[in-house]
């Protein structure tokens, strides 16, 4: 979230201009070769639509190029036009990846709940279900409304920058009204106006990879955004959690930790102007095209939305982890908080080394979805070790190679869901969409686990996650443009 500004600024937002619709289809030609723009290797605009001629008899690169693991049919910067690695986009994305995700998963599942219990102590539980219910509600429309705003954004800052500097201001103001305020209507009311800058900054930032890493690339890019995601979630509720007693200190750290990072993103992106886009004018049909689900995205981009559906239900198991410990498993509570530490100091651990390692290994082998496939059958299939030994050990085996899994998971994932974009003018949008399936994943998680937990026990719960899970792998394979 973005403090402080120059006096730029005011040009800057009187720059901006949202169109009626995203850019025009550009017309494409086979003769059209790239121009000299003075650029450096690893940059490109926005929206540039340069190719290199065709040649036959094809080259070592050429035939490189056609076993890569990704669709470049319709990507924004192609292998042929990126020759090194993109370290300024790349770098912008994992700041920015940190400067969303820090305070909002350091509030809404640390600091939130201790605000609520602070002015609202007789009604906690019922307050944070319900803005619990909201937060997810309000994400599930905020992010497609805005990244489709965003993809109509024309400005000499491009068309990302204007809404991670913009929203960021505004979540600013509102976790700043939520810290300060001792009412409980008045917190919550700024909170869930947050959200709606918070999914802004979101869908913006992540479009950074379609529009400006070629997809040869992608997959280290995407390692550094699981990298950014493990610190933004666990980092910055591990941070929180030191602040329960101090919920406006905790709010106001995470907010330095953010801007900082925002910061950081947009000044070393240095995203170019996309004004020279051509505009849509507005109709019924582009309405359509720019706010509604894709409707002719084929059938890998749907296999990826299931998949990453399928891949957050199975969420329940961790939600009544404690219960299983004492319930099921008969664990003192004393004994089950230790193992609990430890079971989330592993998981953290091995998910950022299976991160790091990743993505530049998908890089070098040319796939992507095979590792993808394997990480979600690394989280399901250990799901049998608890329900065979119904132990804290096998307990903790089994989250420990979960992480392991979720980190490869979690590296390569943004790599996948951006080879499936029908239309690189609405990337944000239809990322948007991508990133509801997850949402909506996550709102159905505790009430599966509830479900089967009723009718099973806690020991359905994990025969309930290697089902669904092993379904999240198969639509991962039934994706047939990635290679």
């Amino acid at each position: 979230m973005v403090s402080c500004f120059s006096s730029d600024v005011t040009s800057y937002l009187n720059d901006v201009r949202i169109v009626g619709s995203a850019s025009a289809r550009m017309a494409r030609t086979p003769d059209v070769r790239p121009v000299d723009d003075g650029m450096t290797d690893g940059e490109c605009h926005t929206g540039d639509i340069l190719h290199p001629p065709p040649r036959f008899p094809y080259d070592l690169q050429q035939m490189q190029r056609s076993m890569m693991n990704i669709n470049v049919k319709n990507a924004a910067v192609t292998d042929a036009q990126q020759n090194s690695f993109p370290w300024r986009p790349s770098i912008a994305q994992f700041f920015g990846t940190i400067g969303f995700y820090a305070p909002f998963f350091g509030i809404s599942a640390v600091l939130l709940p201790a605000k609520i219990q602070m002015i609202a102590p007789d009604q906690k539980v019922s307050m944070v279900a319900s803005a619990t219910s909201i937060t997810l509600l309000i994400s599930v429309f905020a992010g497609f409304i805005c990244g489709a705003l965003c993809d109509m954004t024309r400005s000499r800052f491009g068309a990302r920058t204007p809404w991670i500097v913009g929203g960021g201001i505004l979540a600013t103001v509102c976790l700043v009204i939520f810290a300060t305020s001792s009412n409980a209507t008045v917190a919550l009311g700024a909170w869930y106006v947050y959200v709606v800058w918070y999914n802004a900054v979101m869908a913006a930032a992540m479009a950074w990879m379609p529009d400006l890493i070629a997809p040869k690339y992608r997959g280290t890019a995407s390692s550094m955004f699981g990298v950014a995601t493990q610190i933004g979630l666990n980092g910055a509720q591990s941070l929180a959690s030191l602040y329960i007693t101090n919920v406006s200190k905790g709010v106001f750290i995470l907010l330095i930790v953010a801007d900082v990072a925002l910061i950081l993103a947009v000044v070393i992106c240095q995203e170019k102007s996309n004004k020279h886009v051509p505009r849509e004018p507005f109709s019924f049909e582009s309405f359509k095209t720019n706010f509604l689900p894709p409707r002719h995205a084929g059938r890998d981009y749907w296999f990826a939305a299931l998949a990453r559906l399928m891949y957050m239900m199975p969420g329940g198991i961790g939600t009544y982890r404690l219960y299983t410990l004492t319930d099921y498993m008969h664990t003192p509570a004393e004994a089950a908080a230790k193992w609990m530490s430890l079971m989330a100091a592993l998981s953290l651990v091995m998910a950022i080394v299976a991160a790091v390692i990743s993505g530049p290994l998908a890089d070098k082998l040319k796939t992507i979805k095979v590792p993808v496939a394997v990480a979600v059958f690394l989280v399901g299939v250990p799901c049998w070790l608890p329900f065979f030994i119904p132990t804290p050990l096998m307990y903790t085996i089994y989250v420990a190679l979960s992480g392991l899994g979720g980190g490869i998971f979690v590296a390569l994932d943004q790599a996948l869901m951006t080879s499936v974009l029908p239309n690189q003018k609405n990337a944000a949008k239809d990322l948007a969409f991508l990133n509801v399936a997850g949402t909506i994943g996550q709102m159905l998680a505790p009430l599966l686990a509830a479900a089967v937990i009723g009718i099973f026990g806690y020991m359905g719960l994990f025969p309930m996650g290697f089902i669904v899970l092993s379904i999240a792998a198969v639509s991962v394979f039934g994706i047939k443009g990635v290679k």
